[in-house]
């Protein structure tokens, strides 16, 4: 196999998108339901909307986007929590910030621009370098 393209790095950050937009949906549905329905605070009730996105992106990423099912479960499974950690805490404190800075915007959207500029910033770097690299 020869070196990657830049059609094929397009494609692959096309899937993370897509990817992507899975896991914010499930993300936004849990959150609102949460804080409209349940009313629950937003702060907190960003805790179980990560969560089952994240659960989404790891899935979603290992088998859609880097098509990475052919390495070790196990490994890529410890590397993805030990980076969405550091990512929910990046997501988290991002929201926060910017909850106070963005207060005139709904809660949704805020979450929505929290969570891009983590996953543009260090989530989609980490696993495509990190969790789901695999040997060539």
């Amino acid at each position: 196999m020869g070196p990657e393209t830049r059609f094929d790095r397009l494609l692959r950050f096309g899937r993370a998108l897509v990817v992507g937009g899975g896991a914010t949906l499930t993300d936004i549905s849990i959150f609102t339901a949460c804080v409209r329905a349940l009313g629950v605070a937003p702060a907190i009730a960003r805790v179980p909307a990560l969560l089952a996105g994240a659960c989404f992106q790891f899935f979603g990423n290992r088998s859609f986007t880097f098509r990475a099912a052919a390495g070790s479960l196990t490994r890529q499974a410890k590397l993805f929590l030990a980076f969405e950690a550091v990512a929910f805490v990046l997501n988290w404190a991002t929201f926060r910030v910017l909850l106070e800075y963005l207060a005139f915007l709904p809660v949704e959207l805020v979450t929505f621009v929290a969570s891009f500029l983590v996953f543009v910033g260090f989530a989609y770097p980490m696993r495509r370098h990190v969790i789901f690299k695999l040997p060539r």
